[in-house]
């Protein structure tokens, strides 16, 4: 039986990424390349194999007492990035229908598959790869998130050893969040100390999670 854990970058109905790691002797293996598909599909193929993990790019928590749309884990993460970068933890209030979109699915996954997370695919990539900040910089801009694309899917590769994926043709910003955030679903289970856990502090707090994220710290896989 082949365990996978998967990623999902939350997008519109037709711009929601789906990537898939398998453990192949305790390395990441790419099961197929990240893919476009719907929270049907999603829900549907966690359910018929053995999807172990799910983490997801979108807030998955929320609290009357954060109206304002950040949460405690939101600024605890700003307070970890280098100035410039702060803006890119951005409020759920600006986000349309990501958070909704997120919690839908995550709801319909809680059924089939034991852990659910959150995470933040550009802050990992950061921690991950402090020597490409410029890149990181431009990653989601417009123009500059599909040239920055390529490089960052390359260098995350390279740095997290997962195999099978230098041959992945097509790359885009979608591609690359949702592989990070698989990557984040295997470290959970198989190198949990080289996460961080983000705070969370309101009393009223809904949802699912946790939030985690590439500890600050990271520098290479333990193995």
């Amino acid at each position: 039986m082949r365990i996978e854990y998967a990623g999902v970058d939350i997008g519109g109905a037709t711009s929601t990424w789906l990537c898939r790691l398998s453990d192949a002797e305790g390395w990441p293996e790419l099961v197929e390349p990240p893919k476009t598909t719907s929270l049907r599909e999603i829900v549907d193929y966690a359910a018929a194999q053995s999807v172990v993990a799910v983490a997801l790019d979108a807030p998955l928590t929320w609290a009357l007492d954060e109206d304002r749309g950040l949460r405690a884990s939101d600024e605890e993460l700003r307070g970890l990035l280098p100035s410039g970068a702060r803006d890119w933890v951005v409020s759920q209030n600006s986000l349309k229908a990501v958070p909704a979109r997120g919690r839908q699915l995550s709801e319909y996954l809680g059924g089939v598959v034991g852990t659910i997370l959150e995470t933040h695919p550009r802050s990992c990539i950061y921690f991950a790869l402090r020597e490409k900040l410029e890149l990181i910089h431009g990653y989601g801009r417009g123009k500059g998130a599909r040239e920055a694309a390529r490089p960052l899917w390359d260098a995350w590769v390279r740095r997290f050893s997962i195999r099978g994926a230098t041959g992945v043709q097509e790359v885009e910003e979608g591609t690359v969040d949702a592989l990070v955030c698989a990557t984040i679903a295997f470290l959970y289970h198989r190198a949990p100390g080289m996460l961080r856990r983000l705070t969370t502090s309101a009393p009223d707090l809904r949802g699912r999670g946790p939030f985690v994220v590439l500890d600050q710290t990271f520098r290479g896989l333990p193995w």
